[in-house]
């Protein structure tokens, strides 16, 4: 791009051949048109997989920015949860290789910080529903009576995330979360996951996976 000065017959504006003038501020500028690129290179292999990662994590992710905002709170100032979350998750978010890379999602993490986990933690169907239990004497070792339990249930089957109706907190020790349709209260494999938050929802604790028993034992 060049910086052009008025000659007898004023600044060259408009579009002639592959050059193009205009004026910004004052100042008169030519530059050149941009070729257009016809051909759509192939990725290599190490870009198709990572192409295809990014898009099954950040599509796993995408229906959870409201759920992401509680548990990522501290990072919200320059991110968005989702993306805060594909941050914190993308080095052990997979399994697999090559064209089996699948979702790791015990090792999921939807909340970051220093308030204390629960313990204990057991998710059983009852009812067809999933109910959550956790210990509740954690509170006074980086956790409160009142912190908010933040649990989410995860269909693959239908692609499905489900919450609960209503709060609970670390002291209820239980939680239910209801599933919708035939096909979710059907399902052969539901991931469930809990978060703490405190009232005040500025900390988190980490998140916990439960897996999914049979009867709570």
């Amino acid at each position: 791009m060049g910086v052009i000065e008025k000659g007898i017959n004023g600044p060259f504006k408009g579009k002639a051949g592959s050059v193009v003038g205009s004026s910004w501020k004052k100042i008169n500028y030519i530059k050149g048109l941009q070729r257009k690129m016809n051909v759509k290179r192939t990725p290599t292999p190490d870009q198709a997989i990572q192409q295809q990662r990014f898009k099954l994590l950040n599509g796993f992710l995408q229906p959870l920015s409201k759920f992401l905002n509680a548990g990522l709170k501290p990072f919200l100032a320059k991110a968005t949860g989702v993306n805060a979350a594909f941050t914190l998750n993308y080095d052990h978010a997979f399994l697999g290789d090559g064209d089996d890379i699948r979702l790791n999602y015990e090792a999921m993490q939807f909340s970051h910080g220093s308030l204390c986990t629960a313990g204990v933690e057991k998710a059983w169907l009852e009812n067809e529903n999933v109910v959550v239990t956790w210990h509740t004497k954690t509170y006074g070792m980086g956790g409160e009576m009142d912190d908010v339990a933040k649990v989410l249930v995860y269909n693959p089957e239908t692609h499905r995330f489900f919450t609960c109706e209503s709060d609970s907190t670390r002291q209820d020790g239980i939680a239910e979360v209801y599933l919708i349709g035939n096909s979710d209260k059907c399902a052969t494999e539901l991931h469930t996951w809990i978060f703490f938050v405190d009232k005040q929802q500025k900390r988190a604790s980490p998140t916990v996976y439960i897996p999914l028993s049979a009867d709570g034992s």
